[in-house]
């Protein structure tokens, strides 16, 4: 038996790609799907943030910082209005995670 013939028996004929061509729709679906997954995940967050912003203009505490009591800039508040934090307090809480 050739080494040609050997190959061909366990991997199918030089030049068959038609298992790449399954593998990589599987990979695309699956990518697809967990891209779709992620989105979901970042918009129910999103959400999530901006009813909590609902509820602190409900009871008068929006547009106040919820670390110093200052005021949060009108510019930040129309930019994200889910933000809970000046400028200041949110880039000392981003610096002490990190």
């Amino acid at each position: 038996m050739g080494v040609t013939v050997a190959v061909d028996d366990a991997f199918g004929p030089i030049g068959d790609r038609s298992a790449f061509v399954i593998d990589s729709d599987v990979i695309q679906v699956t990518e697809s799907r967990e891209i779709g997954f992620a989105t979901r995940e970042l918009l129910v967050g999103q959400v999530q943030r901006l009813s909590a912003a609902l509820d602190r203009l409900d009871r008068g505490e929006y547009g106040t910082c919820a670390e110093c009591d200052e005021p949060i800039a009108p510019a930040r508040l129309r930019a994200l209005p889910e933000v809970q934090t000046c400028v200041r307090c949110q880039a000392r809480l981003e610096r002490n995670f990190f």
